[in-house]
Formats: C-alpha cells, structure tokens, sequence
C-alpha cells in the first residue's frame, strides 16, 4: 500500500513546532532518499517542519503554499532541474528563501546553478546526511 504523500509527491512531517517560516522543503525525485533526508534534519533540527516534494511542479505548489525558509534541491527531477526551479522561485528568493542543491553531478557539471547569487550552497550527496544537515544549519545560521 502506497502512503498517501506518495501520490501526490507533497508532504509534510512535523517537528516539535510546525511554525510555517520554520519550515525546509525537500525537492527530491527519489521517495526514499527524500524519505531519509527528511527523518535525518528532523532528528537534528525538530524546531523545524520538512515538507517535501518530488517534481519542479509540485515544488512550486508547496512553496506557493507559504514560507519555507529553506529549499534543498536536487539537481535533476522529473520535470526540469535545480535551475528551472530557482528560476522560477524568484518571487520567493526575493522574500528571504534559501537554496542549497544536493547531487551527484560533480562541482563542474554544477556551476550553472552554483554561480547564481540565489544558490547559497552545495552539498554532494556522498556527504552524507551530517553534510547536508550542517549547510542546512550553516544558510540558516542556527546551532545544534
């Protein structure tokens, strides 16, 4: 039986506060890994709220939906890529959102995306998880 986020690509797993600008969205075609990185910030950011989303589209409709104070993205999705979604998230840049892109492109195949102003950060996905919950904590100028 499918979850029912599975369907829609967009959901939502609750911290300890499920304030809307503490809020991180986590653009990522793969369920299960998006699945792993969401229980992973929880465990290390509970003061925030992960939403998730599958696709540049349902991306845009989740951000539509209210603050996110940070997007993570992944370089390639179903629909388009890291680009196409930052491009057409400027209206929420403009607002104060942040962007890191997580991959496993090389740093050279990433400098399209890595030199636009609106990319705050990259973190390759052989990292690992402590990596990307780091940048997250890093862009957002928080402490554990």
């Amino acid at each position: 039986m499918q979850q029912a986020h599975s369907s829609s690509n967009v959901a939502s797993q609750t911290g300890q506060h499920s304030g809307r600008a503490k809020s991180i969205l986590v653009v990522e075609d793969h369920e299960v890994y998006r699945n792993v990185v969401r229980t992973a910030l929880l465990a290390r950011l509970p003061e925030f709220k992960v939403l998730e989303a599958g696709s540049v589209a349902s991306a845009l409709a989740v951000l539509e939906g209210g603050e996110i104070a940070l997007m993570l993205v992944d370089m390639t999705l179903p629909d388009g890529s890291a680009v196409d979604l930052v491009q057409n998230a400027q209206a929420f840049t403009q607002q104060g959102l942040k962007t890191i892109v997580f991959s496993n492109h090389s740093s050279a195949d990433m400098m399209p995306v890595l030199s636009r102003d609106d990319v705050h950060g990259y973190v390759p996905k052989e990292a690992g998880l402590k990596a990307l919950a780091d940048a997250v904590s890093k862009t957002l100028q928080i402490s554990f």
